[in-house]
């Protein structure tokens, strides 16, 4: 049985625990997109479904490192999770650590840390938060100065120029930074290296850096960058996602069809497979050997909406509906 939590606010008490811990078990905690939870002072709403299973959170007086480190509360999971959604929690006056209340920001950890950017402070309240819309992955969330650990990423932003994905980011901390792998997916599961860019390594103040990615795929194009530390310690930015229309250009005559429907493109070189497909995906016939029929024959199927789905050399596909009378 999964047990779904709708709501749960648990106040923070001046007398808190900093050995606190709360677990979910094998049945797991399912919030709902939208939710609100405080659990022992950290809060997040995700904007998606998120089910936590066989994990623990501590909350631990134990500060991130930095310059100053990170304030004296740190929530951490003994495995990673992924969320995106608003991120953020409670603390106390005497837990910050050097750090001035007003500037601080969500930090994050995975491998290394990261200082997001956006926060706001509440300092009437002593809460603190950041609306995160691309996804990120984390083992320990906290707060912290701009600047104070290893990697402060300003701001990482993806836009069309035209058929080109332009990518850029920019940081306003770097302490033995590397480099950044720029990373592209198509469905944001499975990633490959782009390019990698020699970080700054050392130093305060704005770092601008930049990468345009010539030939995106039809559909979605996902990016994300891998910021790798000299130590080989790495973290990932939050992902953002471009949307590119298919160059290929192909037509199916006739359309309402009653008996044959006749395949029309000029970019037959760039086909590799064709497939009829049925309205709930179930494949009806498949064509490999070149050269590729033009035509379907579709007299024996009966009246409904179908699919002809063409598999494209570079690895994307174009859909073409067509109606069966």
């Amino acid at each position: 049985m999964r047990y779904y939590l709708l709501f749960c606010q648990l106040a923070l008490l001046s007398s808190f625990n900093a050995r606190a811990q709360f677990s979910a078990g094998s049945n797991g905690l399912h919030v709902s997109a939208g939710t609100t939870v405080s659990i022992n002072g950290l809060t997040f709403q995700p904007i998606s479904p998120l089910h936590i299973e066989n994990n623990r959170l501590t909350v631990s007086p134990t500060a991130l490192p930095g310059s100053p480190p990170s304030i004296a509360r740190v929530y951490t999971w003994d495995l990673p999770i992924t969320i995106a959604g608003r991120i953020g929690h409670f603390y106390l006056t005497s837990e910050l650590n050097g750090n001035t209340e007003s500037l601080l920001q969500v930090a994050y950890k995975n491998v290394v840390s990261v200082t997001t950017t956006g926060s706001v402070v509440n300092t009437a309240s002593h809460y603190i938060y950041n609306d995160l819309l691309a996804p990120v992955t984390f083992s320990a969330v906290t707060a912290a100065q701009p600047g104070a650990l290893p990697v402060t990423l300003q701001e990482f932003a993806a836009k069309k120029e035209g058929p080109v994905a332009s990518l850029s980011w920019s940081t306003t901390y770097e302490s033995n930074s590397d480099y950044f792998n720029v990373e592209h997916s198509i469905n944001a599961k499975d990633w490959n290296t782009l390019s990698t860019i020699v970080a700054a390594n050392q130093g305060s103040g704005l770092k601008n850096y930049g990468f345009s990615h010539m030939a995106p795929t039809a559909g979605a194009n996902y990016y994300r960058l891998k910021m790798v530390d000299k130590d080989e310690s790495y973290a990932y930015s939050t992902i953002r996602v471009l949307y590119f229309e298919p160059s290929f250009q192909a037509v199916i005559y006739p359309n309402p069809a009653v008996e044959k429907v006749q395949i029309r493109t000029a970019q037959w070189e760039n086909i590799a497979a064709m497939k009829l497909l049925n309205a709930e995906g179930t494949t009806l016939s498949a064509f490999h050997k070149k050269p590729l029929f033009h035509e379907i024959d579709m007299k024996d199927l009966s009246a409904g909406l179908y699919v002809v789905q063409l598999l494209l050399n570079d690895g994307s596909t174009a859909t073409i509906k067509v109606i069966k009378q």
